[in-house]
């Protein structure tokens, strides 16, 4: 754990920089955007998780931001920075969507932002794949029908996350085995939704995870699943997402 006060002081501050204004580090940006940390009420940035820049573990890194741990009040929160060689010149139409999946409460709760930063809930757990390849038990159906109620409200409030046929990137299983889903960078209130038929391709169609949740919930007829799925794309009604909870036993069980 480092202070915002000890970054520009620190012998290593270097690679402190250069995880805030990743990859071109300078020290007035550096400055400025410490002084944007301060506003929003963050004390220190906690370095840990499964990446690593320059030697410093981060929780994750993508196209547009690198996200850390960071210190508010003495709780720990998720912090997304902002690259300086993003292709946008601000965090604020990802902030938009994210306020707009916490009204239907789905995703990671949105605590404060700038134009360079988004601070929020900081969800952790496992991400769905390694979930999956050690799923087990009645909790399973519980937790995969949690995943696709919050792909239906998404649907219903007309956002489309955009990166749910990777969901292993995109939704972490919380040790409660709640489904969360995370990182709306790319989410969009103009395209079509697709967000319930792109988690039941990645559940039920990618071969790996098919044939773990067939062993677990039941064999599936996924010709006619493949059939309702477009329904439910045509017409976005309740009836059909209860027929895709039915046809993959997440509604009743077998």
């Amino acid at each position: 754990m480092i202070s915002l006060d000890e970054i520009l002081r620190h012998p290593d501050h270097r690679r402190f920089s250069f995880i805030l204004c990743y990859p071109h580090p300078m020290d007035s940006e550096v400055s400025s955007r410490i002084r944007e940390l301060q506003s929003l009420g963050v004390e220190a940035l906690v370095f840990r998780g499964r990446a690593n820049l320059h030697g410093v573990p981060v929780l994750g890194k993508g196209h547009v931001g690198v996200v850390v741990v960071a210190l508010r009040g003495g709780r720990e929160c998720a912090l997304k920075i902002r690259r300086v060689d993003a292709d946008r010149g601000s965090m604020r139409k990802e902030v938009e969507m994210l306020r707009g999946a916490n009204r239907v409460s789905v995703g990671p709760r949105l605590l404060g932002y700038t134009d360079n930063f988004i601070l929020m809930e900081l969800v952790e757990g496992k991400n769905l794949r390694e979930w999956l390849r050690e799923a087990q038990g009645e909790g399973v159906r519980w937790t995969l029908r949690g995943l696709l109620e919050r792909c239906r409200r998404l649907d219903v409030a007309g956002i489309d996350h955009g990166e749910l046929s990777r969901a292993h990137r995109h939704v972490i299983i919380t040790p409660p085995g709640e489904a969360r889903i995370i990182d709306f960078e790319t989410a969009s209130t103009s395209r079509r939704v697709s967000n319930v038929t792109s988690i039941a391709h990645y559940l039920f169609f990618h071969r790996e995870n098919s044939q773990i949740l067939q062993r677990i919930l039941g064999q599936m007829d996924l010709q006619v699943l493949r059939s309702k799925l477009k329904e439910y794309k045509k017409e976005l009604t309740d009836e059909r997402f209860r027929e895709i909870l039915t046809l993959t036993y997440l509604l009743n069980g077998k």
